[in-house]
Parts: C-alpha cells; structure tokens; sequence
C-alpha cells in the first residue's frame, strides 16, 4: 500500500470505527436513506443508484442490481475497505469489460460473511474511497440535465464553484474510481482545503458522502434546488406538450396500436416466448424532437449507463402511421424495421416509438417492460431540459460501446429484471374472463402463481381490480390487472382487450370462463333468464373469440412457430344433458359447436381452440352461495326428489360421482396446463368430471 492510500484508509478506518454510531444504527440509517431517495423517481429508477455506509473498518453496500426502495440491512454487503483502497493505488488490471475483471474478484475475496453468488454495486470503490460514513449516489432529472449538457461543467462552476467537485465522464468501475481520487487530491493541493463532498459525475448522476443521512438529505436538496433555479423557465420551454407531431385520430391510434402492440411482442422476442410490450401515449412518449435544437432525440444517442442498461442504447424510431392505416401494411413495415434495426446494430430494440402514436418498451416481465419506458422517458426530459441549458453531450461511441460490452452492467441488468422463475405457465399473458371470484380467479390466480401475467375481466370491474392487486402484491407489481368487460357487449369486449394491449402488447392465453347458471323447468322458466344464460354463456363467448383471435393470429404470423392459446371452461352439462337445467346445457352445448368451429378456423393463424368440461365446483360460489348457489336453486326447484335441505342436495351430487367428491380447480388447472403444453390437439371437449361423464 502507497504512503497515501494508507493515509486515506486511515482515515477511512477512524470515521468507520467511531464509537457515535453502532453498526445496526448505520445501517438503518443507510436502509431509511435508500428508501427515502429510492421511492422518488426523480432521484432513482429501477435498480439505479446506490448507497453504502462504513464502520468498524467495513463498507456496507447496496448489491447490484437491487433498487434502492427496495434495500434491507440483511441484503447489504459488507467489504473489508482495506483491500478495496490498496486496489486503488495497485498495477493497472488487464482490461476485460467483457468479463469478471480482476476489480470484481477483489470485492469478492474482500467479502465479509459467506460468499452467496452475489456482487456488490459496480461503484463499489468510489464508495470506499470517499472517508465519509455515508455515501449516496442517485440520477435525480435536474442534476442529470446538468450533467448531460454540453456546458455542464461551465455550469457546475458557475453554481458551485469549489463546493462540488466535477468529475468528466470516465468508465465505470476502476478508472472512474480512480479519476475521483486524482480529482479530489487536485482540488486539495489547489485550495489547501478538504474536497467537496459532493461530486458531479459527467452523464452520471449525483454522489453525495456525509457523516450523517440527514447532511446527504440536506446537500442533495441544496444542489437539485440551485439547479432546478437556475433552469428557471426551461422547464416549461421543454413540458411534455412541445415538440410533438400531430395526434392521429384515436380511432386509427387504437387500431395502430392493436397492430403494433402484438407484432412487437413477436419481433422482438429471443426466445419461445413472446415479450410483454407495454405502451405509453402521454406527450413525453409521443415527442420525437426537442423542441428547443429540433434534433431528434430517439437517433441522437444514450445520455447516462443506465439508459443503456435498461432502455437501450437507441431506440426504434417507426415511420408515423398514416391517416388512412391499413393493418396488414404496417405490420410489415414494423416487422422490417424490426429486422433492418437488428442487423444494422446486432441486437434487437427495447424502446420502439412512433410519432404522433406513442412510446412501446419491451420486456421479459411487464416490470423489465416498464422499467425500459421509464428510464428512456426519464432520458427525454434530461435530453429536453440539458437543451434548454444549452446543448446536450451524449456519451460517445466508445463511452456506450464499453457499457454495451462490460459484463458487470449486464449482471446489474440481469438482477433489476429479477431471478428466473420456473412456472408452468412462465411469461404467458392470460386473459380470464368472469375471474372477480369463484372457478375465474382460482385459474388467475394459478396462472399468476406459476409466472404468468394476468388479466382478470369480469363485469364487476372494482372486484376485479381489488383481487388484482392482491395478486400483484403477492407475485410481482404489474402481473395482474383488473379490467371491465360485459361479455354480451362486443365493444365492451374490444375495449378489454384493447387494453390488455396498451399493457401487455397482447395475451398468449384467453381463458373464456364467464359463465351464469340459471336452474328451471322448460315450462316456466322465465323467456327472460334462459336468454340471459344463452347471451353469457354462448354469446359471450363467441366475442370473446371475435375479438382475441385476430391479436393471436398477429403475433402467429410475425413469428410463425408461435401458437396461441383459447380455451372455454365449458361443462360436463355441455355433454351430457341436464334436467330442469335446458338453458344452461344448451348454452354448454353449443359452446362446444363453437370451439369444435373455431379450433377448424383458426388453426391455420397459429390457435389451438378447446375447452375443457369440469364436474360439480361444489364449493364455489356458483354452488354454495346461500342466496343464490344451485345447492338452493335445486332444492327449490325440487331437482332433488326428498331432498329436504342444502347437505342432502349435495349428498345426492358427490353420490353421483365415482371420485366421491366434486371438482376442484386444482383439477382443471392439470387440464388447462395439458391444452397450454400439448401442440396437437384443438377442437376437443376435455372432461375433468371424477369419471361422471366418460367420452365414448
């Protein structure tokens, strides 16, 4: 170790080792900072940013990766400092941005604790480096407006002077940690005073070191708000509402957009499934021109590593559709660009936006989706007001080239996006019809639980919605949504799945499960209720499948080994007939006509269509509701000759069945799983009735 490097590890050591602060307190109060800053996305996006706080001659980091809202004390990872500041002053290690370089290895090896397979944040030793507890560097929009334009330092200067120290852009990892120590001794040798506690990264963000959370909080504040005075009227020069191309007509946007979304999804997967591709139309995702340089933003290059991490390098810019769209032709025309893209750069679009239409990120999760929408839009606003500032600098072709090529930067990719899963139904996009309660959301919920994005629409949108966002709180932000539909109403039914669209791209699976069951005799029941039972059962079904085949048959024919699925929860009183029960089995009747009819149809446009026919869901709503279940409806009816109360009419039912018991969604879910998986079969009525109804 250097005279100096030991000087400064020192000194490191008797800030960390100071007896005013425990471990635990620090790092609670690094977990309180993170979330703090983590939370607001004009500070921090996905698993940008990172913190860290030292004691007891140990660094305490976030991992890489992680997102800062999200960071506990049990997950940060502690480093000895020691080896950490000797690599600093050390030979130069052999340049590898492709692979784990020797830097990484010394973090590894330094780790304290069992070493679990993962990294620390790829800032890790400009974290060490600086001698303060605490250190917290984010991407706040302002700041990086600053950072990225192309009088950036000029600026620095003049709001700052010798309070915060500018660092020019360098390369992540080693030598940036190394250009921040030669910074910070030039500006000690040059005042005879500390350096700043504050540094300005060039097309980088903010770090701010303190012996305090609550001196970060303060300095943080401080500079974003002299930046934001001093961009005075920039703001409004670059709101979100200038420089856009006209609007389409919403008519032909939405129908631009039942395009676009599906054939994305298509072209820009990389493997058997299909991305989920989410869409934004605000008018920060429709601007394709800064409205102060008129240079357009989508071809002028990434600002800052993390566009390029999460968004991509560049974007897809789509000619605009025109007033008079014609679907198949801007299929095409997507799915050329698609390809003229990929070969021009050597990989595939995340961010693809139209003028005048909107902004679509993909993603192998809506979350990595969303994530890609947000950190591009977020680089809009900077490119917008860095403008306004007075030119914007992008990285230059070497800058992105090492991101785009340095291994840590995709593992920090790889874990924002989230661990692997190995569901059933792994990246599927479902659409379940009637699925606010009962058979529908069992299947939702199934679907969710073994990795699919779901859609549950029902007639009871707030229920829908409410048990929705149960199953994003369990699986995932994002993997479920809530969404109205009245399956009689075939615009009801377009706007659903129109906005499975605007969400998912498209589906890969409609589950057709609405259903209602109204019990009585042929000879009074009531005109009224066996045509509401044939409407949801039969009609509804069929615009179900009017407007979900033509998505599935859009993504077939962009990637044509690429099959969809619909399958009708139908019902074994769909094959065989059912006394005092005629409107309901007739209606299951006919559904299997229908899925005979479409599964003969649609085959050629990559659908497989079945159905599969459950026995008695005996202790779902359908049959035990209290005021309405058909247990009550039966023994009202007197189905059920002697039968006196609810428990003898079910007696009766599992009585009938040679499993002894009724049908569980457990059960049907094996069914749905085997129609997903198997790729020859279409057009069959599966029965799933404990043996009560068998196929001759």
């Amino acid at each position: 170790m250097s005279k100096r490097a030991a000087t400064d590890a020192k000194a490191t050591d008797a800030r960390a080792g100071s007896p005013s602060a425990t471990l635990a307190q620090a790092l609670a109060a690094v977990v309180d900072l993170s979330h703090r800053f983590g939370l607001d996305p004009e500070f921090s996006r996905a698993g940008g940013g990172n913190s860290s706080a030292k004691a007891e001659g140990v660094m305490y980091i976030k991992p890489s990766g992680a997102p800062l809202a999200e960071l506990t004390a049990e997950a940060l990872m502690g480093l000895e400092l020691r080896p950490l500041l000797e690599l600093l002053d050390a030979p130069e290690p052999p340049d590898s941005p492709g692979g784990t370089d020797e830097v990484m290895g010394v973090a590894i090896a330094s780790r304290v604790g069992p070493d679990d397979g993962r990294r620390p944040s790829v800032e890790f030793l400009f974290h060490a480096l600086l001698p303060q507890r605490y250190v917290l560097h984010t991407h706040p929009i302002s700041v990086n407006a600053l950072t990225c334009s192309s009088r950036g330092r000029e600026l620095a200067t003049e709001l700052f002077g010798d309070q915060v120290l500018w660092i020019p852009y360098t390369n992540p990892g080693l030598p940036l940690a190394r250009r921040i120590r030669d910074g910070r001794r030039e500006h000690e040798t040059r005042t005879g005073g500390p350096a700043p506690s504050a540094l300005l990264l060039q097309n980088h963000g903010l770090v701010v070191a303190a012996d305090s959370p609550d001196e970060i909080d303060r300095v943080s504040k401080w500079i974003v708000e002299a930046i934001q005075a001093r961009l005075g009227g920039a703001e409004a020069t670059a709101a979100p509402d200038r420089g856009l191309v006209p609007t389409l007509d919403p008519a032909v946007a939405s129908a631009a957009v039942r395009v676009i979304g599906p054939v994305l999804r298509a072209a820009l997967a990389t493997g058997e499934r299909l991305k989920v591709v989410t869409f934004d139309d605000s008018p920060l995702a429709r601007r394709v021109e800064d409205p102060v340089t008129g240079a357009e933003q989508a071809a002028g290059g990434p600002l800052t590593p993390d566009q390029i991490v999460y968004a991509g390098s560049r974007p897809l810019l789509l000619d605009p559709v025109p007033a008079a769209m014609d679907a198949d032709t801007l299929a095409v025309g997507v799915l050329t660009a698609v390809e003229r893209f990929e070969r021009d750069r050597g990989y595939k679009p995340t961010v693809v936006v139209v003028p005048s239409l909107g902004t679509f990120a993909a993603g192998a999760s809506i979350r990595q989706a969303e994530t890609a929408r947000d950190t591009y839009l977020d680089a809009v606003r900077v490119a917008s007001l860095a403008a306004a500032l007075g030119g914007i600098r992008p990285l230059a072709d070497e800058e992105r080239e090492f991101i785009e090529r340095w291994e840590a930067e995709e593992y920090r990719r790889r874990v924002a996006v989230g661990s692997a899963r190995s569901g059933r139904v792994e990246g599927l996009v479902a659409v379940v019809t009637g699925a606010a309660q009962g058979f529908g959301l069992s299947i939702a919920s199934e679907l969710a639980a073994q990795g699919a994005h779901v859609a549950l629409a029902d007639l009871n949108a707030t229920l829908a919605d409410t048990e929705a966002g149960a199953l994003a709180a369990q699986f995932g932000a994002g993997r479920a949504v809530g969404l109205s539909i009245d399956v009689t109403d075939d615009a009801s039914v377009a706007a659903c799945f129109d906005a499975v669209i605007r969400r998912y791209g498209g589906f890969d699976l409609l589950v057709s499960n609405a259903g209602i069951l109204r019990a009585g005799s042929v000879t009074s029941q009531p005109v009224a209720e066996f045509d509401a039972v044939t409407r949801v059962n039969y009609r509804g079904y069929f615009l179900c499948v009017r407007n979900g085949a033509p998505i599935l048959a859009r993504q077939h024919r962009a990637k044509p080994d690429y099959w969809g699925d619909i399958v009708e929860i139908n019902s074994k009183s769909g094959l065989a007939g059912s006394s005092r029960n005629s409107a309901y089995a007739g209606s299951k009747f006919g559904g299997i006509g229908l899925t005979q009819s479409f599964a003969l149809e649609l085959v050629g446009d990559g659908i497989k269509v079945n159905a599969i026919c459950p026995g008695n869901f005996l202790d779902g709503p359908l049959w035990s509701d209290p005021k309405n279940g058909l247990f009550i409806q039966y023994l009202r009816e007197g189905k059920v000759p002697g039968a006196k109360t609810i428990d003898d009419v079910r007696r009766v039912y599992e009585a009938k069945v040679p499993m002894g018991r009724g049908c569980t969604p457990a059960d049907v879910m094996e069914a749905l799983y085997y129609v997903i998986a198997q790729r020859y079969e279409t057009g069959q009525a599966i029965p799933v009735t404990g043996g009560q109804v068998m196929l001759s």
